[in-house]
């Protein structure tokens, strides 16, 4: 899922800038736990995959609502 929201931000980026057309390359990004309060920031231990395509690098990690949560990262540029 989140690898669908970093492609519908980048479609959501091209229509606000007024691009005809895009290109995604991965760009590692910091895990982002939404439960902050409980646990501020994510260890290195609780890390249980990281997945890298031509379009997206994610991180996976325990979560504190859920099992599990991931976060991708892109980079957008203009074609």
């Amino acid at each position: 899922m989140s690898q669908a929201l970093a492609a519908k931000s980048a479609n959501a980026l091209r229509q606000t800038k007024g691009w005809r057309k895009i290109s995604m390359s991965p760009q590692k990004v910091k895990p982002d736990p939404f439960g902050k309060r409980v646990r501020p920031a994510v260890p290195e231990d609780v890390v249980w995959a990281t997945f890298v395509t031509a379009r997206t690098h994610t991180v996976c990690f325990t979560g504190v609502v859920v099992p599990y949560v991931c976060t991708s990262g892109s980079r957008v540029c203009p074609n």
